[in-house]
């Protein structure tokens, strides 16, 4: 990081380089065009794979620690391998810019393959690509 001594904020402010820095799950890529006010923001990566926007002081002080997945602990959890239902899960392929839940590539019994959110996983919303609901709809009609 660099300094200088000057009166001038918005020139000191300039001599700032966070890039390739890592504050805790965020990494620093680049500096961003869009300011919040005086302060500079930053393009940063998270661990999940999810890009955000963070402020030198965010970073500095630890008020921001990731993109916002740590409020639904996606580090922690690694759903890979679980069964859900008829579901079992393949790997992680990104978060819900929604709500900000990972998505995980299921594979269903039936040989399709399926996105679903974590949370619709663990609450039970999801056990089927789909086609549960069909055969108990077959069902019942017969």
């Amino acid at each position: 990081m660099q300094y200088d001594s000057s009166n001038n904020k918005e020139e000191n402010c300039m001599k700032v380089d966070l890039t390739g820095q890592k504050f805790n799950k965020l990494t620093v890529l680049k500096r961003s065009e869009i300011q919040y006010g005086d302060a500079l923001r930053w393009l940063c990566r998270c661990e999940c794979g999810t890009e955000t926007l963070a402020t030198t002081n965010e970073l500095r002080s630890g008020h921001k620690k990731s993109c916002g997945c740590l409020k639904h602990k996606t580090h922690a959890d690694n759903l890979k391998g679980q069964r859900f239902g008829r579901l079992v899960v393949m790997k992680r392929v990104g978060t819900s810019v929604k709500d900000r839940h990972p998505i995980w590539r299921c594979k269903c019994d039936c040989g399709k393959r399926t996105e679903v959110r974590s949370c619709d996983l663990k609450s039970g919303n999801t056990k089927s690509c789909g086609c549960l609901g069909k055969t108990r709809a077959k069902n019942n009609y017969n």
